[in-house]
């Protein structure tokens, strides 16, 4: 009895003691729970002037895309109008150049280089690409056109060939210059074409019967198949060096001063 006593007693004095310990838990807990409240008040502030500036921002890109949109209209504009204008100023001057390119082929003002433009002996029976070793180009200039004896309606590609070492480079070639007719003619080249001092020049004709040669009074070589840009000839692979052959072909142009 008297331990039983004991037991309740004790009992009695824990629960007493865990009374007494609660009330500042619960406060602890109540103030925790205020400060998370507070800080959940002032992120929710925050989450909200983040949206307001968002939306701000989304307003700000949508008119940033629209002046765009509007620079972006004046600069075609302009680009338009200004390629416009330089394509007719560039048209305007391209009339003028073949103007005076074809005033200076007429008027026999421009510089020659080639082989005598008469009626020769030998008629060559094939296409042929002549290569002209004997009248090298003698300072720089720009060529315009080309001259021949022609003895029947074709056409020409005149080269100009590069010494690079031992062999000869294709640098240039003209789109094929149409001859209308036979005898004596005087063609301008569609583009001029810058030349250097100790260039050489070569002739296409592509039909044959279209061009005559003398022998002995040249040193005019040749090949059977014509030669791009970019192609490199070999001296030794033209043939003719014993003919000394000379085409009634050259071509026109301006020469710089010596």
């Amino acid at each position: 009895m008297i331990r039983t006593l004991t037991q309740l007693g004790i009992l009695m004095l824990v629960v007493g003691l865990a009374a007494c310990q609660a009330p500042p838990n619960i406060k602890k807990l109540q103030d925790e729970n205020g400060a998370l409240a507070q800080q959940l008040g002032q992120a929710n502030q925050r989450i909200s002037s983040l949206e307001a500036d968002k939306t701000l921002l989304k307003q700000d890109v949508a008119e940033l895309n629209r002046v765009v949109a509007v620079l972006g209209q004046e600069k075609s504009s302009r680009v338009a109008e200004s390629t416009n204008l330089r394509g007719q100023v560039r048209q305007f001057v391209q009339l003028r150049i073949d103007s005076l390119k074809n005033f200076l082929l007429a008027s026999d003002l421009l510089d020659y280089i080639g082989g005598e433009l008469v009626e020769r002996t030998n008629v060559e029976p094939k296409p042929v690409l002549a290569v002209d070793l004997y009248n090298q180009i003698p300072v720089s200039g720009t060529l315009t056109g080309v001259g021949g004896y022609f003895q029947s309606a074709g056409d020409v590609s005149v080269k100009v060939l590069r010494q690079i070492g031992d062999n000869l480079v294709v640098v240039w070639a003209s789109e094929p210059v149409i001859i209308a007719e036979r005898g004596m003619q005087r063609l301008n080249f569609p583009v001029s074409v810058g030349v250097e001092k100790g260039d050489y020049l070569a002739y296409y004709f592509s039909k044959p019967g279209s061009i005559s040669f003398d022998t002995g009074t040249g040193d005019t070589r040749y090949l059977a198949a014509d030669v791009p840009v970019g192609s490199l000839v070999k001296r030794s692979s033209l043939q003719g060096e014993n003919d000394k052959r000379s085409y009634a072909v050259g071509v026109f142009g301006l020469l710089n001063t010596k």
